[in-house]
C-alpha cells in the first residue's frame, strides 16, 4: 500500500502529460477542421465573385495567409459577404496563434528542454573519492544530523533520491546528492557501493528491507544499518541483509531512563568503556553541598574522578574553585570498587522513592518505563490516547497540562517528570508547567528536533535529548572509528588510541584541555587503567585516552593530534 501512496505523484506527472498531449491533438484537429471548411467557403464565394473555377491550392493559400494575419492581399474579396467571411478567418487564426501555438512551444519544445537542462545538474553516477564513501538512501531529520557529522569528520558520502525535484532541491542546498532508482541494484553500483564504507537506510521500515535487499544484491560484503520503528522489523532487516539495526525509540526510551538520578544519592552508571564506567551522582542533601571541588577529596578518598557538573542542565567541566550546591549533579568516572566507595558514603542520604512520572505512552515512554522496571524504580505513566496507555502498566489516562491529572499521577512528591510526547511544542508547554508545579523536581525532556534542544533548556529541562542527533550519532558510531558515550546534546565521551605525536609526553606538556577544550577522563596503558592520572603521567606507545568534550572539541582533539 506504501509503494502505491508513493507512486502517486509520478502517476500523475504522467497522466498530466498524456492529458497535454490529448489537449493538443484536440487543438489540431479543431484547427484542420476550421481550415477544411474555411476552403470551402471560399472557394464557393470567389467561385460566386470571378464567375470562374477556385483550384484547391488557391483556397489553402487564401486560408493560410489570412488566418496567420500575414495578408499579403493579392487575393481579396470586393462583396461584403467575401469581406464579413475574412475577418471571421482572421480572428480564428489570432485566436490559435495566441492560445494553441504557445501551448505547443511550451509543453513539447521548452519545458523539456528546460526539464533536461535542470536535470544535467543532478548526477547519475557517483565519481568516486580516495577515502571510501557512504550512502545515504533518504532526507530526514536523522540523515540531516548524520551529513553534518560526516561533513564535520571529513567523511564523503552520496545521498541517492529518485525524484528529479527532490533531487534539484536537496543539490541547491550543496548536498551532494546522485538520481536514481532504489528498487534497482544498479543504482547502488552506480553509487560505488563497492568501494563504500556503509550503506545508511533512514525510511519507514518497509522501504528500509527493500533498500537492504537491493544493496545486498549489489554487493554481498557491503555493510548495511538501517533505523527501525517497529519491533517486529528487526529480524526482517536482518533478513533482508541490514548488519546493524537502530532501534531509535528504544535507545531514546533507555537513554531518558538512565538519565534519572534524584531517586537517591547513589551513583548511577550511565555508561562504560571497558572497565572504566561513567556515572551520575545527585548531591542534593549530602555533605559535599557548600564545599568546593577541590575541598571533597572525592579523587584522594574514594577514587573516583569528577569529570564535569550539571546545574540546571548546563554543564561544565570541572573547576577545583567551584562551589557545590543542592541543584549540582556530578558526572564521575571510576570502576565499580569506587563507586561501591562512594555509595557507602553517601548513599544513606534521603531517598525519593516516590514513582517517576512518565509523560507520554508512545513508543519512546514505553520503552522507558520497560528501563524502569529493570532499574526497579517505581512509575506512573499519564497517556490521553486510551489505547496507548492500555499497552503499559501503571497508566492514567488524561492530559498532562490538567493539574488534577498531574496531582493524582504524584506530581507533589515525584522525583523526576520524563516528558517523551512526540511534538517538541507539547514538549516546551509541559516542561515549563511541570517547572513551576515543581522548581525542585528533575525533568528530562526528549526533543524530536535538533533545533528545539536549546529552547527546552531554557524552559527549564535539566536534560534534553533529541531523536534525530542520537540516531545519527548511533549511526555514526558505527564507523568504528572509537567509541563514543553519548552524555547529552553535543556533549560526549569518547575514546582515542593514543596519537603518536602523545607517546612518551608528558600529561601537563600535552595541554590538551587548552588547545582542544577536550578534558581527559582516564588513560590506559601498559596493562593499567588511571582513572586520576597525575600531571607527570606519560602517554604510552599501545594506549589509550578517554576523554569528554563537544563535537568541536572532539574535532580539534583529531586535527591536533591524530
Amino acid at each position: 500500500m506504501k509503494e502505491v501512496i508513493k507512486s502517486i505523484p509520478s502517476g500523475f506527472h504522467h497522466r498530466k502529460k498524456r492529458l497535454n498531449a490529448f489537449r493538443f491533438l484536440r487543438f489540431a484537429a479543431v484547427l484542420i477542421f476550421f481550415v477544411f471548411v474555411y476552403m470551402n467557403i471560399y472557394r464557393h464565394l470567389m467561385s460566386v465573385e470571378r464567375n470562374d473555377e477556385i483550384g484547391w491550392v488557391e483556397c489553402f493559400y487564401w486560408v493560410l495567409t489570412t488566418m496567420s494575419t500575414l495578408g499579403y492581399g493579392d487575393i481579396t474579396f470586393s462583396g461584403d459577404d467575401g469581406r464579413l467571411f475574412s475577418m471571421i478567418v482572421m480572428f480564428t487564426g489570432v485566436f490559435y496563434l495566441f492560445i494553441v501555438l504557445p501551448f505547443v512551444f511550451m509543453e513539447f519544445l521548452y519545458k523539456p528542454f528546460m526539464e533536461y537542462q535542470t536535470g544535467a545538474r543532478v548526477p547519475r553516477k557517483f565519481e568516486g573519492s580516495d577515502q571510501k564513501h557512504l550512502i545515504l538512501t533518504h532526507y530526514d531529520t536523522i540523515s540531516h544530523d548524520l551529513m553534518d557529522k560526516l561533513t564535520q569528520f571529513g567523511y564523503p558520502f552520496i545521498l541517492v533520491v529518485e525524484h528529479l525535484k527532490e533531487a534539484l532541491r536537496l543539490h541547491d542546498m550543496q548536498i551532494p546528492v546522485m538520481l536514481g532508482k532504489l528498487d534497482d541494484a544498479k543504482t547502488f553500483e552506480d553509487a560505488g557501493i563497492k568501494n563504500c564504507a556503509m550503506v545508511v537506510a533512514t525510511d519507514d521500515d518497509i522501504r528500509n528491507v527493500n533498500i537492504a535487499f537491493r544493496a545486498r544484491d549489489a554487493h554481498p560484503g557491503c555493510v548495511i544499518s538501517s533505523t527501525c520503528n517497529r519491533e517486529t522489523s528487526e529480524e526482517i532487516l536482518s533478513l533482508a541483509g541490514a548488519n546493524h539495526v537502530v532501534k531509535v525509540s528504544k535507545q531514546m526510551g533507555a537513554f531518558l531512563a538512565r538519565r534519572i538520578s534524584c531517586t537517591d544519592r547513589s551513583t548511577h552508571v550511565i555508561g562504560s568503556f571497558d572497565e572504566v564506567k561513567i556515572a551520575e551522582a545527585t548531591i542534593h542533601g549530602t555533605p559535599l553541598v557548600g564545599q568546593s571541588l577541590k575541598d571533597t577529596n572525592l579523587r584522594e578518598e574514594l577514587g573516583v574522578n569528577v569529570v564535569g557538573m550539571w546545574e540546571r542542565g548546563h554543564f561544565q567541566l570541572p573547576d577545583p574553585d567551584v562551589l557545590l550546591n543542592n541543584h549540582t549533579v556530578l558526572l564521575l568516572a571510576g570502576m565499580d570498587s569506587h563507586f561501591e566507595k562512594y555509595d557507602q558514603h553517601f548513599g544513606k542520604y534521603s531517598q525519593n522513592l516516590a514513582p517517576v512520572i512518565i509523560i507520554g505512552a508512545g513508543r519512546v515512554g514505553r520503552e522507558a518505563a520497560k528501563s524502569l522496571e529493570e532499574m526497579n524504580v517505581a512509575y506512573r505513566i499519564i497517556e490521553t490516547d486510551e489505547f496507548k496507555a492500555s499497552k503499559v502498566k501503571n497508566s492514567i489516562v488524561g492530559d498532562a497540562s490538567n493539574k488534577a491529572i498531574l496531582e493524582r499521577a504524584g506530581i507533589n512528591n515525584a522525583p523526576a517528570v520524563l516528558i517523551t510526547s512526540h511534538d517538541d511544542e507539547s514538549n516546551i508547554y509541559l516542561t515549563i508547567y511541570c517547572r513551576k508545579l515543581r522548581p525542585d523536581a528533575q525533568i528530562i525532556t526528549r526533543a524530536f528536533l535538533h533545533r528545539n534542544v536549546e529552547p527546552l533548556h531554557r524552559a527549564g529541562a535539566d536534560f534534553v535529548m533529541s531523536q534525530d542527533h542520537m540516531g545519527a550519532n548511533t549511526i555514526f558510531n558505527l564507523l568504528n572509528r572509537a567509541e563514543i558515550l553519548m552524555i547529552t546534546e553535543g556533549l560526549d565521551i569518547f575514546s582515542q588510541k593514543t596519537p603518536k605525536s602523545l607517546v612518551g609526553e608528558k600529561l601537563r606538556d600535552s595541554k590538551i584541555r587548552e588547545k582542544t577544550g577536550c578534558s581527559i577522563v582516564a588513560i590506559k596503558g601498559n596493562g593499567a587503567t588511571v582513572i586520576t592520572p597525575s600531571p607527570d603521567h606519560q602517554f604510552s606507545e599501545d594506549g589509550e585516552i578517554i576523554l569528554i568534550g563537544d563535537e568541536n572539541a572532539e574535532k580539534q582533539f583529531e586535527l591536533k593530534f591524530c
